[in-house]
């Protein structure tokens, strides 16, 4: 099959790419965001305040902002998958997966019979992808989330699995696996000791590695490390961050701020 979706393209292409989560309902800021030049723009449905009537706008808003629109699923349920699939999405990130085989469930949903599970009914994404073809629809990026006990045990299987793109680190629930506290400059040797190694799980298989950033600062390292696919900051986080910033300057600097870690989710 021809690749033409835009992140896969990139990922073999050996080009990173960079993106923002969204947390916040509302297609206005989503559409900005698209607009700066990120490669995509995540609706993020398991930790985000967005329900499915409003992550579609959403995505289309991001769509005419330029960038590629995905988005993170709340469980690796089939049917979660397949409707941000039908919307249009272009990626779906899948928490909180354990094995091969959660991995292989969660591939399934992206292709039609013989070769998965999936129901045809593409709804937008026939409109969006310009393709009523089983096949062309079937070109959206299967993103499988590295941050579980097991799934750290099991890193190698999952990224052998056929259909899946790339591996992506949640550092919050993977420092809570390794038994740390979820922070934002994770330095713990444990824990740079298992990114580098599910980092090693994708480029012996050939897929991608993501991660999940809190601030840009954070993300030139990781990009320095080879990461493929660079999530650079979060919509809530960013704006409470520029707010403090600013009324802090407006301030003077006064100390009486105060000054938060920004979550990696």
């Amino acid at each position: 099959m021809n690749i033409t979706n835009p992140l896969i393209s990139s990922w073999q292409s050996g080009r990173t790419t960079y993106g923002v989560w969204c947390t916040l309902p509302g297609t206005a800021h989503a559409e900005f965001i698209a607009r700066q030049g990120v490669d995509y723009v995540c609706v993020d449905y398991q930790h985000g305040l967005i329900e499915h009537a409003t992550g579609v706008p959403m995505m289309q808003a991001i769509e005419a902002g330029g960038s590629a629109p995905i988005a993170r699923v709340n469980w690796n349920e089939p049917n979660r998958i397949m409707q941000v699939l039908d919307a249009g999405a272009r990626a779906v990130v899948i928490p909180m997966v354990n094995s091969a085989e959660e991995a292989a469930r969660a591939v399934r949903a992206f292709h039609y019979p013989p070769h998965g599970d999936r129901s045809y009914g593409p709804v937008r994404a026939r409109e969006s992808l310009g393709t009523t073809d089983p096949d062309a629809l079937s070109d959206q990026a299967c993103i499988i989330m590295i941050e579980t006990a097991e799934g750290i045990k099991n890193v190698r299987e999952i990224a052998a699995t056929p259909g899946v793109h790339a591996l992506y680190i949640g550092p919050s629930d993977l420092s809570l696996a390794l038994g740390l506290r979820p922070h934002h400059t994770p330095t713990d040797p444990e824990f740079v000791r298992v990114v580098a190694e599910i980092q090693a799980a994708c480029r012996d298989n050939g897929i991608a590695a993501g991660i999940q950033c809190a601030n840009g600062e954070i993300a030139a390292g990781y990009a320095e490390q080879g990461f493929d696919m660079i999530t650079i900051a979060s919509d809530a986080p960013l704006l409470a961050s520029a707010v403090r910033a600013n009324l802090a300057a407006a301030r003077g600097g006064a100390a009486t701020v105060p000054t938060q870690p920004i979550t990696n989710y």
